[in-house]
């Protein structure tokens, strides 16, 4: 008999019983999907090392373990139902295959794509948050991509191993290793200016899905950032004004188009860029442009991102009334319809 209970067998899975939940005895693993099969390996290896941190060999073991953390009986109690919805449901990273159908295998970065990227065990599968968009919501790229021609992507985006911010200092350290793997050249060029900077050192990601548009939004390039009241441009001729028209003319409240920050735009490029190369395609975001951020560096400027080459991506930053001809602007889209 298997030393471990909750080890997966080849040929059928066991999970131990756990008290609240049904078994699932009966279910061979050969006959689930892929994705489910994949899925519940890697929930089933969580688990392992949580109780392995104990030097326990079961769930009951566990329970009266008197030194198990609070936040570890929370993770491994998430983890077990995770299991239990993946091969009994076949729920795996919930509602992403209608994500898929919607917006395309390439256009959807969960768990597997992220863990390429930063490493196999990396994402805390219990932080995971159900994906928040609505069908209508994820339908309504279509609509987008129809009248203006932007792609939107599906990325999860995660927190450090250690629970913490995943900032651009850290993603550069992280990525640059696959990157060089790949041969996809540098991730960053030109950094020593920001090292001290908050959005460098400071600011970052934490577990939640979100759309963002895989290229700037049309009439977005050489335009000011935004217009204050006795500038000399008119508030027609800024990026504020364009994002406005972009969200009547698709029906979208203005208030959920945001401009995503530099720490996002760098990790969803990259992300989309090694995914996509390991299916033969290396798509490149923000090649030949870039995105113009809210975030400021300590000189005052707003810092944007982009020219995402080989050579490296490039962050700056400019003065609120300067323009370029290859500046626009990026959007995060925020759910607008209600689950029930």
């Amino acid at each position: 008999m298997n030393s471990n209970p909750f080890e997966i067998p080849k040929t059928e899975i066991v999970p131990e019983p756990v008290e609240g939940l049904p078994h699932t005895s009966g279910i061979r693993r050969q006959d689930l999907p892929t994705s489910v099969r994949k899925y519940a390996d890697k929930l089933a290896a969580q688990i392992k090392e949580i109780y392995a941190k104990y030097g326990a060999a079961n769930f009951e073991e566990l329970k009266v373990n008197k030194k198990l953390s609070a936040q570890d009986a929370r993770k491994v109690a998430d983890l077990l139902k995770a299991f239990q919805k993946a091969v009994e449901k076949h729920e795996v990273e919930p509602e992403m295959q209608e994500a898929i159908e919607i917006l395309g295998r390439e256009n959807v970065h969960g768990i597997e794509d992220v863990e390429t990227m930063l490493g196999q065990g990396f994402v805390d599968i219990s932080k995971v948050p159900p994906i928040p968009y609505t069908t209508e919501d994820l339908e309504k790229s279509k609509e987008i991509k129809e009248k203006t021609g932007v792609e939107e992507m599906l990325v999860l985006f995660v927190a450090d191993k250690d629970g913490g911010s995943l900032t651009i200092e850290r993603l550069q350290e992280l990525i640059q290793a696959e990157y060089t793997k790949l041969g996809l050249g540098k991730f960053l060029i030109n950094t020593l200016w920001c090292k001290d900077e908050s959005f460098f050192t400071q600011l970052g990601l934490k577990y939640e899905w979100k759309l963002i548009t895989k290229q700037t939004i049309p009439g977005s390039k050489d335009k000011p950032h935004h217009h204050m009241r006795g500038d000399r441009f008119t508030s027609q001729n800024t990026q504020e004004y364009v994002i406005k028209e972009y969200a009547r003319k698709l029906d979208i409240p203005y208030n959920h188009l945001l401009r995503p920050e530099l720490f996002r735009m760098l990790y969803a490029t990259a992300l989309h860029l090694i995914a996509t190369e390991l299916k033969g395609k290396g798509e490149r975001i923000l090649a030949d442009e870039r995105h113009w951020s809210d975030e400021r560096c300590s000189g005052g400027y707003f810092v944007h991102v982009g020219q995402a080459v080989p050579t490296g991506a490039n962050l700056d930053g400019k003065s609120r009334d300067d323009r370029s001809a290859d500046l626009g602007v990026c959007l995060m889209r925020e759910p607008f319809s209600s689950k029930s």
